[in-house]
């Protein structure tokens, strides 16, 4: 049987299927082979990548564990109806056994029986009330294996769709060591504010305790000032009438006692105008007058002196005047006069010869004051008395040592030689009018021209003095009892002159003298105040309020004579140097002192006069003292520049006052002297002042923190 045409096409077409079908298959198989290797592959990376994963999650995990074990923090999560799931953390946390279920039973068997109601009433009122979606923070107590601990919960809560209660998951941490650190923080917060409000008491009590010194010190002031003018009344009465009774003739005894009574006058003058100008300094340092001394003159003075007036020791006392020792010495006579006298006095205790040997040592001239040595030992004083004498001799540049001579005891003083009066003339005194350097002849004037003048004074001593000192002078004299006769007199007669007192009753001499310059016939009147008062800004003020001139009583015949002679004739006198007319050396003598230079040596702070402070205080309140110091300092002088540059005079004033007392208070004497000369300066010169005082207040700063670390404690 043969096969049909169609029969065969159809083999033919299924072979070509069957081809196609294998060539099919093989291609499936290798795609699939591969895809196959592929898979492979992708989960072989996969596990890889999974194991990888495991490992750095176990890794944080660790790190978290860590960083919670450190931070003392447990995590905890909680679903509806499943039990808590916890960090590690959490068992360790709250002293649960490692084999403890952390559920609610567990948990408040931990918490403080003190807690436990409070803890119960917050849960109820989480799972009731609380918001869902915010950490809600609680804080209770536990025991921990007995001991007590605080715990901080923070608690977040999820809800479902209706509103319910879905889960819960937070955070414990145990806060005992920050609430302690609260508390203690706490006390020391107010430890501190319990010192700041001790500190604004003391500063108050300070600030009561330097008015009050600064009121007892202007009432001492006053005090001295008025005591002052008290004594000079009666010894203006008597310098005056001693020296009218020099005038005549006496034998040699006579006046031997008149001039040590002339001499002891006087040198109660000084002493009663040092106690003034010391009232009214801010610093009470005493003042110095270097003037050339005739030695020979000046010991015979000091012999004649003790022995007139304290014969005791005067018999005992004499004098050694070496060949080397020089004519003349420039220093000032009263401080000098002051130790000697004070170290006789010491000597004089005794009974031995007291003996004054004076010779020229290693240019200085060397003083021993000296006596037998008789048993007696002088035993160092410490006292004000002592402070005082070192000042003295501080001030004249003597060096004080006790006598270095066997078989003797007593003191050696050096002072340097001087040849030349370094920028005076001519003394300067608080009188207000120049000492002439040639004395005046006693009758300035003649008979054909005897000027008239009026004497005014309430005290008739005074009135009785001066009219006798005219009457010597070739003067006529009328007088007035105060300030209102006088305006009458001077308007009806006619004077060359008037001499004025101040403190008057019914009118004074301030309202006088303003009363009669308004009459245009006395506006160049001469007219002379003769006051007590002695201060020198006081005398100054006299000059500027009318008066043609002042001096201070007593009243010195010499300088009343150039006054006069000034004023009436208009004639300097017989120095080949003109003096100042007395309005300019009031001026002169009224005038602020300049910068004192300071030695270059010279301490920022004076260490002596530092630890003389400090040491007396308690250790705990120096620091406090040395602090408030330094921000005085710093304060004070900022508003110093401030005020400077912005041209207030006043408040630089003010500020300059304070800063003098703050630096004295703590032993810084340059930055004092220099404070006080630029409360006084010129405006053009206060610049150049600003820039010393800004460094030297900076160095007393430095220095008297390093004196601070050296004190003992």
């Amino acid at each position: 049987m043969s096969d049909s045409p169609s029969d065969a096409e159809t083999i033919r077409r299924l072979e070509r299927r069957l081809r196609r079908s294998e060539a099919a298959r093989e291609e499936a198989e290798e795609i699939l082979e591969r895809r196959s290797r592929e898979l492979l592959q992708v989960n072989d990376q996969l596990m890889a990548r999974e194991s990888e994963l495991r490992q750095r999650l176990d890794r944080e995990t660790q790190y978290l564990l860590r960083a919670q074990r450190t931070a003392r923090i447990a995590s905890f999560h909680r679903d509806r109806g499943r039990r808590f799931s916890t960090s590690p953390e959490f068992h360790r946390l709250l002293g649960l056994d490692p084999g403890t279920r952390p559920d609610e039973q567990a948990l408040l068997r931990q918490i403080h029986p003190l807690d436990r109601e409070r803890v119960r009433r917050q849960e109820a009122e989480f799972y009731a009330s609380a918001a869902p979606g915010v950490d809600h923070g609680y804080e209770f107590r536990i025991l921990r294996h007995g001991e007590t601990r605080w715990m901080r919960w923070n608690i977040c809560r999820e809800d479902d769709a209706d509103g319910r209660f879905k889960s819960l998951f937070g955070t414990v941490q145990d806060i005992t060591e920050q609430r302690a650190s609260d508390r203690r923080a706490r006390a020391l917060a107010l430890i501190a504010d319990r010192r700041v409000r001790q500190l604004v008491r003391l500063s108050r009590e300070l600030q009561a305790s330097r008015q009050a010194v600064e009121e007892a010190f202007y009432a001492k002031a006053d005090f001295l000032a008025a005591m002052s003018h008290d004594i000079r009344t009666p010894l203006n009465g008597l310098l005056g009438m001693i020296d009218l009774l020099s005038l005549g003739e006496l034998n040699p005894a006579q006046a031997e006692r008149l001039g040590v009574a002339r001499e002891a006058a006087h040198q109660l003058q000084r002493h009663i105008e040092e106690i003034v100008d010391m009232a009214h300094a801010d610093d009470g340092a005493p003042g110095i007058s270097l003037q050339e001394v005739e030695l020979r003159r000046y010991f015979d003075g000091l012999l004649q002196f003790w022995r007139y007036g304290h014969e005791r020791i005067g018999r005992r006392l004499s004098l050694e005047l070496a060949a080397s020792a020089p004519e003349r010495l420039v220093t000032d006579p009263t401080r000098l006069r002051q130790l000697m006298d004070a170290f006789i006095e010491r000597l004089g205790e005794g009974s031995a010869p007291i003996r004054l040997i004076v010779a020229t040592e290693d240019a200085s001239l060397r003083i021993d004051i000296v006596s037998a040595m008789d048993g007696r030992v002088l035993k160092e004083r410490r006292d004000r008395r002592r402070a005082l004498l070192e000042r003295w001799a501080a001030s004249i540049e003597a060096i004080v040592a006790p006598c270095m001579v066997a078989g003797v005891t007593g003191f050696t003083l050096r002072l340097p030689l001087r040849h030349e009066v370094p920028d005076a003339p001519r003394e300067a005194v608080p009188g207000g009018a120049p000492v002439p350097a040639t004395p005046l002849p006693d009758r300035l004037f003649g008979e054909q021209a005897r000027p008239r003048l009026l004497v005014v004074d309430d005290i008739e001593t005074n009135r009785v003095v001066l009219c006798q000192m005219l009457e010597v002078m070739g003067c006529d004299s009328d007088i007035a009892c105060d300030g209102r006769e006088a305006v009458d007199k001077a308007l009806s007669e006619h004077f060359d002159g008037v001499l004025m007192d101040i403190l008057m009753p019914r009118m004074s001499g301030l309202e006088a003298v303003a009363e009669l310059r308004r009459h245009p016939s006395l506006a160049a009147l001469p007219i002379v105040a003769i006051t007590a008062h002695t201060n020198r800004e006081e005398l100054g003020e006299l000059t500027r309020q009318g008066f043609s001139a002042a001096m201070a009583k007593p009243v010195d015949r010499q300088r009343l004579a150039a006054i006069l002679l000034e004023q009436l004739s208009g004639e300097p006198g017989p120095d080949a140097d003109r003096p100042p007319a007395p309005s300019d050396a009031l001026e002169a003598a009224s005038s602020p002192p300049a910068v004192t230079e300071t030695p270059a040596s010279a301490p920022a702070v004076d260490e002596a006069h530092f630890q003389a402070i400090f040491t007396s205080l308690p250790p705990a309140r120096r620091k406090m003292l040395l602090q408030a110091a330094v921000d005085d300092i710093e304060r004070l002088v900022a508003e110093v520049v401030a005020a400077h540059r912005l041209g207030e005079r006043e408040p630089l004033q003010r500020a300059a006052h304070s800063l003098k007392g703050v630096a004295g208070n703590v032993g810084a004497f340059p930055l004092m002297a220099t404070v006080n000369a630029l409360r006084h300066a010129e405006p053009e010169r206060a610049g150049g002042l600003l820039a010393v005082l800004e460094q030297q207040s900076a160095d007393a700063i430095v220095r008297a923190r390093e004196l601070f670390e050296s004190l003992p404690t």
